[in-house]
């Protein structure tokens, strides 16, 4: 019977033991265990040094130059120090900090996921030629060369029009009197497609005849705005290869709209001051 007991609590302790080993045992950095240099004890991975060199000079580690490798291994370790110091003094718990690095955090993490989903969904040819298609008329939409005045108040811009139909020059009135940026270029926006203006704008520059100011005032959340359509250019769509980056991240961004919306679809999202306390 003691024996039993004795085999018992000896099984037991070994079940203890391996227990403890397997919560004891460290999980393996992910930036390797290779280093580049250490500060009291605590390794400076190489991987992370590479990284910084890539961000900081746009080469990899073993295209420095010895004067370029020493002064990345300087700036680096000075950001550990710093660092080990916030952590000494507590400043890493300062909640503004907190949230800073809790949003990089977010933002590192969400583009590599973006882009690890991309590459193991990749854009197929039918998928590109389709949008490519849906959006054949944006990208054979006509072409507009126009100048304007933009000013505060209606009655300025109707002023502005009277002074036009009397014979007074465009341009001039738009160096002395528009506060848009193109004012001392007499207005001048150059060429532009109308969905790359605002809708009022756009839907204005639509009807309008080449050489003709707008009769009217037009107004968008800018202020108040006088047209005059100098050139209209009708143009060929170009072919999908022309495009094809941008149909590519057309497609892209879509694919991933998807895919949050999926996770959205897959979580418990609560909004508000009822949303839950942390620890509920």
């Amino acid at each position: 019977m003691n024996n039993i007991i004795i085999k018992c609590l000896a099984l037991i302790g070994i079940i203890f033991l391996i227990g403890c080993d397997q919560q004891s045992t460290p999980q393996p950095d992910p930036l390797g265990t290779e280093a580049v240099g250490s500060i009291d004890g605590f390794p400076i991975q190489a991987a992370l040094f590479n990284h910084y060199a890539l961000g900081r000079l746009q080469k990899e580690t073993e295209f420095l130059t010895d004067e370029e490798y020493d002064a990345l291994m300087s700036e680096l370790i000075e950001f550990k120090l710093l660092a080990r110091a916030a952590e000494a003094e507590g400043i890493v718990n300062d909640q503004e900090l907190a949230a800073q690095l809790e949003i990089q955090r977010l933002q590192a993490l969400s583009r590599a996921m973006a882009s690890s989903y991309l590459n193991e969904n990749p854009t197929s040819e039918a998928e590109l030629t389709l949008a490519y298609q849906q959006n054949l008329e944006a990208l054979s939409s006509p072409q507009y060369k126009a100048r304007h005045i933009l000013v505060d108040e209606e009655n300025q811009a109707i002023s502005i029009i009277e002074e036009l139909e009397q014979g007074a020059d465009f341009q001039e009135l738009a160096r002395t009197q528009s506060t848009g940026p193109s004012g001392p270029n007499g207005g001048d926006l150059g060429w532009f497609t109308a969905e790359t203006m605002v809708e009022p704008f756009a839907n204005a520059i639509r009807t309008m005849e080449v050489g003709n100011f707008s009769s009217t005032p037009v107004a968008t959340r800018f202020g108040w705005h006088v047209i005059l359509l100098e050139e209209l250019s009708d143009r060929e769509p170009p072919g999908l290869d022309a495009v094809r980056d941008e149909i590519v991240s057309l497609v892209e961004q879509q694919r991933i709209a998807e895919y949050l919306e999926s996770l959205r679809d897959a979580a418990e999202i609560r909004i508000g001051t009822n949303g839950g306390e942390i620890g509920d």
